[in-house]
């Protein structure tokens, strides 16, 4: 486990690390789906969190990203996460965010840096993940295939970049931040940006997160791809939020 060495310096594997750390050149491919609003509830089951919902439906996210070198070293990772609402504040609105439920990698350095900085759910894997175009993944947890799958590029190329820091809201049982509601924001400063409705494949495994995904609505067709020849932007730390105590 990593050990917190002040508010934003963290001592990790023999190397000191503080935030916030710089993503210098990553690459990615992302879906766009929705799922009923009883479907998101079960997910998120034990966390403080709600789905956010639009006409009875949440929206949910799934993510191919390749990380060249940076402080976290250099790894593939998929995201599969959906738009939520933190807790109750007085009166005022739920902060919505994007709520990460399974973030494998193929780093174990990175895989503990975000668990015990961000409390981010990464867990080790094997991948296979190349961009085409289509962006292609197999995951594989151990000798177990978890899912395969692709996401085409949208018909539209931006003549634009993206600067946006995206709210989220992360959760976890274990590690240096076990039991704490963090909130904070993720870098999607993007270019070479294609939008749309690209081809999408997936073959889902007996495991966990493939049933996560299936929950998720992740075995239809998306309603949006996105996909970024580069992905940059500033990584800071996160902020431990009060909330209400998760059923057990």
């Amino acid at each position: 486990m990593a050990e917190r060495i002040d508010a934003t310096t963290w001592s990790i594997q023999g190397e000191t690390v503080t935030l916030p750390v710089t993503i210098t050149s990553a690459r990615m491919a992302a879906a766009v789906f929705t799922t009923p609003a009883a479907e998101a509830r079960r997910v998120l089951a034990g966390s403080p969190l709600e789905p956010l919902t639009i006409f009875g439906r949440a929206v949910t996210v799934l993510m191919f990203i390749h990380y060249d070198e940076w402080v976290l070293k250099t790894y593939d990772e998929v995201g599969v996460g959906l738009l939520v609402r933190g807790p109750r504040r007085s009166a005022g609105p739920r902060s919505p965010g994007l709520h990460l439920v399974d973030l494998p990698v193929t780093g174990a350095f990175t895989r503990e840096a975000g668990q015990d900085f961000w409390a981010l759910p990464k867990w080790l894997m094997a991948a296979d993940l190349t961009f085409g175009p289509p962006a292609r993944i197999t995951v594989r947890d151990g000798e177990t295939e978890v899912m395969h799958a692709s996401i085409g590029d949208g018909r539209l190329r931006l003549p634009f970049g993206t600067r946006l820091k995206l709210p989220a809201w992360s959760f976890l049982r274990h590690g240096a931040q076990a039991g704490r509601l963090l909130r904070g924001r993720l870098p999607m400063n993007l270019s070479g940006i294609r939008v749309g409705r690209g081809a999408y494949d997936v073959r889902l495994g007996e495991h966990p997160m493939a049933a996560k995904m299936t929950a998720l609505g992740m075995l239809k067709r998306p309603l949006l791809t996105v996909s970024a020849d580069r992905m940059t932007g500033s990584l800071g730390s996160f902020t431990a939020t009060a909330a209400p105590s998760p059923p057990s």
